[in-house]
């Protein structure tokens, strides 16, 4: 059994019980402490918090994987030189999809992609689609573009901030955001780059079928009816054209879809891509 402990930086520390599960579920042990056979820190930053919640550095002993989300493309003095300086500190570097690899080659670090685990949410046929358009995430940032929605009636999940237009909800909980990709007929992420954006990832896992556009990342995990234009104009002919063939789509989705996403993007697959990569690493055998 190995025994796996775990760091998360910041807001990214959401995704540490999540990964937490996923090793506990293919029989891992998650420890305090210095008795481990590696780390896995989450997005590796300069004030990483361990499981154990408490404020501590990275100790330089024993075996260190190091994720990476992305290279935010948006901040243009984002310090590239004490990244590359921490990453080198570690035995492995891993990423959540290939964009963030191709980011991360472009500086001159190697990394292994192992995804990021979506929500546990899943397809549920007894929940009606009621909800033509739904966009979880921050609407007033200007990378995630929402305005590219001005035209599309829409609810909105997400923290608070800005005054989105649509039915805006709020945060709410795992459970319930289940509920709303299950309600919903298209998920719309605008935005222009995601290390790996999950909602549209959990749309589909839900059944419902994501908007995404070109020159997002996501468009090469999703199906080619779904990708627009970064242009007001493409997304909601595009919306439009789902929404008016949704049942055709939605077919789609769950037929070819659904159950590779929600296998791929799952805790228990990215926690074994973890320990794959740590054994391939020891030379132990798969």
């Amino acid at each position: 059994m190995l025994k796996v402990k775990l760091y998360g930086a910041k807001e990214y520390w959401c995704q540490v019980p999540r990964l937490k599960q996923g090793f506990l579920g293919l029989g891992c042990e998650v420890v305090k402490g210095d008795n481990f056979d590696f780390v896995y820190c989450n997005n590796f930053d300069f004030d990483s918090k361990d499981s154990e919640h408490k404020n501590s550095a990275i100790s330089n002993d024993g075996f260190k994987i190091f994720n990476v989300l992305d290279i935010p493309p948006h901040i243009p003095d984002f310090p590239i030189d004490k990244l590359k300086e921490q990453l080198s500190q570690a035995d492995i570097v891993t990423c959540i999809s290939e964009p963030v690899k191709e980011q991360l080659a472009n500086i001159g670090v190697e990394a292994t992609v192992i995804w990021n685990p979506i929500k546990d949410v899943s397809y549920d046929p007894q929940i009606k689609r009621e909800i033509d358009c739904l966009y979880v995430g921050r609407s007033n940032d200007p990378n995630k573009r929402y305005n590219l929605l001005e035209r599309i009636e829409k609810y909105v999940v997400g923290p608070t901030g800005g005054s989105p237009t649509g039915k805006y909800l709020g945060l709410v909980s795992d459970v319930v955001l289940n509920q709303l990709y299950n309600s919903a007929k298209i998920v719309a992420l605008p935005s222009k780059f995601e290390g790996l954006g999950l909602p549209a990832l959990e749309a589909m896992a839900c059944g419902a079928v994501p908007l995404v556009c070109s020159d997002n990342p996501n468009s090469k995990l999703c199906p080619d009816f779904c990708v627009c234009k970064p242009t007001v104009e493409s997304v909601t002919a595009t919306y439009n054209g789902i929404l008016n063939h949704f049942t055709h789509f939605q077919s789609v989705i769950l037929n070819e879809w659904s159950s590779w996403v929600a296998f791929t993007f799952s805790k228990f697959t990215v926690a074994q891509n973890i320990i794959n990569v740590y054994k391939k690493k020891r030379g132990i055998q798969l």
